[in-house]
């Protein structure tokens, strides 16, 4: 609690030297139980910290974040003379102990967990001793955690941007560090900026250090924030950039570059209900303040609950409100996940499982209408089939408590914990009743707010809530549902009658017994349909196409009907396509690169990728490795990193089936991807550009 392990863990190098030993020494079930982090090369066992101040200057020239960060400490050991924190790529240039200064030297660096920052300490620290470690340094402009944007990569067009994303492992790359979900501590930062620049954090905003005001060199603005809830490294969070906002609430505002800040109050106008609702359920709002900041599109992620601002990306902007539930998702990790924490990102289902079920059950409760929580997990069960598809049902990333030791936790994130995760918990509210569930919510809210907690905590507190009823949950194969790979051990029931004509209109397209006058009847109606309604109906025809491809003449006429190719809607957007690839709708491959290009979020991002690499459409394959050598600089550090290892996975296979040998560091480096990459690269950037000026 308040930084310190929930349990006492074996950590950094020690936990480092047993990768490789451990999958044939631990039984599948010991993950459950494991809190040790593997990713991380700290010495957090030994040693507490309690809280980070940080001093920044944000420099868009150098692309760099300057300054420092002091750590204050406890020592857990008798007598501690190392201090070993993660970093990745930091320029470190001084170190001070208790204002002493001290040596430190950088480990060998690894391209996961980047290299251990050993700080050997003036005098041995007794156990229980409180000592502060201050580190001079500054990041990398090829920091994993921060993406500068040049002005022409942003909404205005005027001054560049930054911003972070420091899950999972990234924040040591940003600061030197105990970089594991385990070590909560509370922060402080005084960022200095130019003055025409916003700085955010995911804190409140504070005032000056000591009641001093520091000197403010000429054209430049200092900003402060303060973080008073224990929080872990992956949610600190910056930005920087052109920033307007609009207050929606007393306690609820959105900030977004000046062009979209209306487009954005509006879209998320419901933010204080989505808060209201949560609170109903699981207990008072702890963070203060719940902000939201719309990020330029080449934001990875639908949404990041930073505390206090939780960043989302403008795919949301849908113009009509009808993909805000990304927010509810995001307004209920403030309870679960960043109030109670996975341990180890070995159970990050704890953190995803159960906001994928709280953001359901918020929805649900402001529909007033159960069904809507089956609709949207039958949806959630669609996206699950596809991550088992992706990396086969019996890989250990299936696993609802993976593997992870020597493996980068950013590998292993799909569907899997959000999706398998809300259905065990829907499982489990099935055998005992909503009411009694909701209840036990509560209570796993209060009993763990502010700790961390493994899969085995979670098992042993449902079952020491419910013992006194065993005939609701005997029988309940804990084992199959944690690490068992594959598809869900349990088959779910779900009331779908909300969407009978959904799901009878789909199969009017799909058998092509498609009634004239049936589309002209209102409860058939595709146009006046809610946004999830829509989303199932495509995810029918979607899932029907990976059977047996639709005739083209049927998807042209689904276009006619619905003017689906370009779609605002995002979700709608990305189903149309990938059902087009994979049915082999020729012209749709504009509209598939314009739209892999037009924004980084890796839930459409990477599936595009992977569908314009497996299409028969001719030239599919081409237009996919020419148009991420085009626009690579685009994405995310880390959507840039994935979409690169499926390429080269797939060309890979092809190569291997084809008897010759894949040159991957030449690609990897960004050099080119084999004879004829530059003229496939401008090929594809010709192309992209052409339909993004036809699409206006």
């Amino acid at each position: 609690i308040f930084g310190t392990p929930s349990a006492p863990c074996l950590c950094g190098e020690v936990a480092k030297s047993l990768v490789g030993q451990l999958p044939g020494s631990m039984a599948p079930y010991d993950r459950c139980t494991d809190k040790r982090d593997y990713s991380t090369l700290s010495n957090w066992g030994e040693v507490t910290c309690e809280h980070i101040r940080l001093d920044w200057d944000v420099d868009f020239t150098a692309s760099v974040l300057s300054g420092s960060a002091t750590l204050s400490l406890t020592s857990r050991s008798a007598a501690l003379s190392i201090v070993t924190l993660d970093s990745r790529d930091l320029d470190v240039t001084g170190v001070t102990v208790a204002g002493v200064p001290a040596a430190f030297e950088s480990g060998e660096a690894s391209e996961v967990f980047g290299s251990a920052l050993r700080i050997t300490l003036p005098e041995a620290m007794a156990q229980g001793a409180e000592f502060q470690v201050c580190v001079a340094y500054s990041t990398s402009p090829d920091s994993t955690a921060l993406q500068w944007l040049t002005p022409e990569q942003t909404a205005g067009r005027q001054h560049p941007f930054v911003f972070s994303q420091c899950q999972a492992i990234h924040a040591r790359s940003m600061l030197p560090c105990i970089d594991a979900p385990g070590a909560k501590s509370t922060y402080s930062a005084r960022v200095t900026a130019p003055a025409w620049a916003t700085v955010l954090m995911s804190a409140l905003e504070g005032s000056s250090w000591e009641g001093k005001e520091a000197a403010v060199p000429a054209g430049k603005k200092v900003f402060y924030w303060d973080q008073p809830v224990p929080t872990s490294s992956y949610l600190i969070a910056v930005a920087a950039g052109d920033l307007a906002s609009r207050e929606i609430s007393n306690r609820c505002r959105v900030w977004s570059e000046p062009s979209m800040v209306e487009a954005t109050a509006f879209e998320f106008s419901e933010t204080e209900a989505f808060l209201q609702t949560a609170e109903k359920l699981a207990g008072p709002y702890r963070w203060t303040r719940y902000d939201l900041l719309c990020l330029p599109p080449s934001f990875p992620y639908g949404g990041m609950e930073n505390p206090c601002l939780t960043f989302v990306t403008p795919t949301l902007l849908a113009g009509d409100k009808s993909l805000a539930d990304v927010v509810a998702h995001e307004i209920a990790h403030s309870w679960t996940g960043n109030l109670v924490t996975n341990a180890t990102w070995t159970h990050f289902w704890l953190n995803e499982g159960w906001t994928k079920w709280f953001e359901q059950t918020i929805m649900t409760e402001i529909a007033g209408d159960e069904r809507y929580f089956d609709l949207r997990a039958s949806l959630g069960l669609q996206a699950l089939k596809g991550s088992v598809a992706h990396y086969g049902p019996d890989h250990e990333f299936t696993c609802l408590v993976p593997p992870l030791e020597g493996v980068d936790p950013d590998d292993s994130f799909s569907s899997v914990p959000y999706e398998k995760g809300m259905h065990l918990l829907f499982h489990l509210q099935q055998r005992v009743g909503k009411p009694a569930f909701l209840a036990f919510f509560r209570k796993y809210v209060d009993a763990f707010a502010s700790r961390t907690i493994a899969t085995e905590d979670f098992r042993k507190f449902f079952e020491d809530q419910f013992a006194d009823q065993p005939d609701k949950i005997s029988g309940i194969d804990w084992e199959a549902w944690f690490v068992q790979p594959g598809m869900l051990p349990v088959q779910p029931s779900y009331d779908l009658s909300l969407v009978d004509a959904v799901k009878e209109l789909a199969a009017d397209f799909i058998h092509d017994r498609v009634d004239q006058a049936k589309l002209q009847n209102p409860e058939y109606d595709f146009n006046s349909w809610n946004s999830l309604r829509q989303q199932l109906f495509l995810q029918e025809l979607l899932q029907a196409c990976t059977k047996s491809p639709l005739p083209v003449s049927t998807l042209d006429k689904l276009d006619s009907l619905y003017h689906l190719t370009g779609k605002k809607n995002s979700e709608l957007r990305f189903k149309w396509v990938m059902m087009c690839l994979k049915c082999g709708k020729s012209d749709i491959l504009a509209d598939a690169a314009a739209f892999a290009v037009s924004q980084g979020r890796m839930k459409f991002v990477r599936p595009l990728y992977r569908a314009l690499l497996d299409t028969t459409i001719r030239g599919g394959r081409e237009l996919a490795i020419g148009t991420f050598a085009a626009n690579r600089s685009v994405y995310h550090p880390i959507c840039r990193k994935m979409v690169a290892n499926d390429i080269m996975n797939a060309v890979a296979a092809d190569q291997r089936a084809a008897g010759a040998d894949l040159q991957q560091a030449v690609f990897a480096r960004g050099v080119g991807f084999g004879i004829g990459i530059t003229a496939a690269a401008v090929g594809a950037a010709i192309f992209v550009i052409k339909a993004l000026k036809q699409q206006g």
